[in-house]
């Protein structure tokens, strides 16, 4: 496996994480999704650059989604109705059609300018690898290329998992395949995918940056640093007591910059994740009642209509669930990992270090009581688990209510 990722990955030192993912600019670039590119200059400054070739399939891709949604229709073109016709009848996919195009014209300055041309955020992120790189820890950043190269598999794993279930679906049917249909839904599924495989790698970059910040904490508590052993070893009195705080005192001003950063990617992703959760959400309780209809009205009579039925369904439910619970894992392990910074720092202070310090320890846990980390959706709620079992219990509800709603028209 190592030998294959050296053909991606030639042996080249990276000076920041803009360099180390450069060689995926020109897929952003064919996507459409990188309008503003982000350019590393002498000393580690991010610059903003206007791509052509970006602009050029920014306009080809959204072009063709909008002629492709105005014929979907005009011709009233359908997916699910293909194999049952509903009780919404046109109006499920008219509904999902405007929810849809509210979410692409968002997504079309979201995506394209303003994360991909953030400069900001990524300018912090390569300001705290300085800061870790200068207390002597090397960063590693084809680590960070090589989960960048994971995404892009697993992006085009899933287009081709959902344009394969609808199309292999309808096929075995002997159904017409409403192509600008399909192109509609599977467009909009991978803006979603997209930006939640933007701010997942966001996510994965700022807690690796506070594993750095762990390990080197860890290496104090256990008095296992290399370079305070050679101090130690060389009998020079202070030196201990000297590289330990200012460590200690490097460690909290890198976690300060972890905080910042924190909060600038909830500024920069916080509305875009409510517009997506909010939007799947939709999905799934849409979906689920074409599920429930189609149960309650008898197709499982028909077996390979309704097992054609279910594949369409849950294509669509699984990827609905995956966004949002994409968003909700990296959120929770990214803060997980913070929160074993205060464990490693209440373990220093409660050691048998000298008074000095004990007391930059003691500072350090009060910034740490002070910058709580966490991930917020438009400051409207937390992204972590019991979000995800709020809702799951209310997808839950939802199933018993339609159930007796159909159960009792039936």
């Amino acid at each position: 496996m190592k030998r294959k990722l050296k053909k991606f990955f030639p042996n080249k030192e990276y000076n920041n994480i803009v360099e180390a993912t450069h060689l995926w600019k020109l897929i952003r670039k064919l996507t459409g999704l990188s309008v503003l590119t982000l350019e590393s200059k002498e000393g580690n400054r991010i610059e903003t650059r206007f791509s052509s070739l970006g602009f050029v399939f920014f306009l080809l891709w959204f072009t063709i989604y909008f002629y492709c949604t105005y014929k979907a229709h005009n011709e009233d073109q359908t997916i699910l109705r293909n194999i049952y016709s509903t009780k919404l009848q046109r109006y499920g996919d008219d509904f999902e059609r405007i929810t849809s195009i509210i979410y692409v014209l968002y997504s079309m300055w979201k995506l394209p300018f303003q994360i991909s041309g953030n400069r900001l955020l990524l300018q912090e992120i390569v300001d705290i690898d300085k800061a870790i790189e200068s207390v002597g820890v090397t960063i590693d950043y084809k680590k960070n290329a090589t989960f960048a190269l994971f995404i892009y598999i697993g992006q085009i794993a899933t287009y081709l998992f959902r344009l394969f279930c609808v199309w292999g679906c309808l096929g075995n049917l002997n159904s017409p395949v409403p192509v600008e249909k399909l192109y509609q839904d599977i467009f909009t599924d991978a803006l979603s995918l997209l930006l939640t495989s933007q701010y997942c790698f966001s996510l994965v970059i700022l807690r690796d940056r506070c594993r750095y910040i762990n390990k080197i904490l860890c290496g104090i508590e256990n008095r296992e640093s290399s370079r305070l052993r050679l101090f130690v070893y060389s009998s020079m009195p202070g030196a201990e007591k000297d590289i330990t705080c200012r460590k200690i005192k490097d460690c909290s001003k890198i976690y300060g910059m972890i905080y910042k950063a924190v909060e600038s990617t909830n500024i920069t992703y916080g509305f875009a994740l409510v517009l997506t959760m909010l939007l799947y959400l939709i999905f799934i309780i849409l979906y689920m009642f074409y599920f429930m209809e189609a149960t309650a009205a008898g197709l499982f009579l028909d077996t390979k209509k309704y097992i054609d039925f279910l594949i369409c369904v849950l294509s669509e439910l699984l990827h609905a669930m995956l966004i949002i619970f994409l968003n909700i894992y990296f959120s929770e392990e990214t803060v997980k990992e913070t929160r074993t910074t205060s464990f490693v720092i209440h373990g220093i202070i409660n050691s048998d270090f000298n008074t000095q310090a004990k007391t930059e320890a003691i500072h350090f846990s009060t910034q740490l009581l002070h910058q709580i980390p966490k991930f917020t959706a438009s400051g409207l709620v937390e992204l972590n688990y019991s979000l995800l079992y709020e809702g799951g219990r209310m997808v839950f509800t939802y199933l018993i209510i339609m159930l007796q709603f159909v159960t009792e028209r039936n």
